[in-house]
């Protein structure tokens, strides 16, 4: 059994296990790319798996007043 990541208009969709690169992409009638690491959301560019942005977003004043 290998690892796929389901690749849907170029992001990792879901991670499955199947018996073949065949198999997976027949079952789910999408492009599958056999992994060790990837997890959903990533994205799938030019080869290569790339995580999404972290995007920091700062407390609003409610917050940082509600937490001493």
């Amino acid at each position: 059994m290998a690892t796929f990541a389901v690749i849907k208009d170029g992001i990792v969709d879901n991670c499955i296990v199947a018996e073949s690169l065949a198999i997976a992409e027949e079952v789910t009638g999408l492009t599958c790319i056999e992994y060790t690491v990837p997890s959903i959301g990533c994205a799938y560019t030019d080869g290569k798996f790339v995580s999404p942005a972290v995007v920091e977003v700062a407390p609003t004043e409610e917050q940082e007043t509600s937490n001493g």
